[in-house]
C-alpha cells in the first residue's frame, strides 16, 4: 500500500509539473508603432504624379544645351594656357540643371 501511495504521489507531481510548466508561457512586448506612418492613398497618388511644367523642362533644356555647346571652346583656351573667367560657373550651372532635370523626371 505505501508504494502505491508513493507511486501515485510522483504521479500527481509529475502531473501538476508538467500543468504548471505548460501554463507559463512567456510574454513578449509588443513592437512599438512606428514613427512615420504610412501616408494616406490620397496623398501617395498626388505623391506618385508631380506636375510637369513642360514649358520650364524646355527653358532648362535649352540653356543646358547652349551651355555645354559653349564648354569646348573654353577647353581650347585652356588647352593654350589661359582659363576663362566662367568655365567654372558654367560647369557647376550645368550640373545643377541637370541634377533638377533627373530630379523632375526620374523622382
Amino acid at each position: 500500500m505505501k508504494k502505491f501511495v508513493l507511486h501515485l504521489w510522483a504521479v500527481l507531481f509529475v502531473l501538476a509539473l508538467s500543468l504548471a510548466i505548460a501554463q507559463h508561457r512567456p510574454i513578449y512586448p509588443l513592437p512599438p508603432a512606428p514613427a512615420d506612418p504610412k501616408p494616406s492613398s490620397q496623398a501617395t497618388s498626388s505623391l506618385s504624379k508631380p506636375h510637369l511644367d513642360g514649358l520650364q523642362l524646355q527653358r532648362e533644356a535649352r540653356e543646358l544645351s547652349d551651355l555645354a555647346k559653349s564648354i569646348p571652346l573654353d577647353i581650347e583656351q585652356v588647352n593654350r594656357g589661359l582659363l576663362p573667367k566662367d568655365t567654372i560657373q558654367k560647369l557647376k550651372r550645368i550640373e545643377k540643371i541637370s541634377k533638377h532635370l533627373r530630379g523632375k523626371l526620374a523622382p
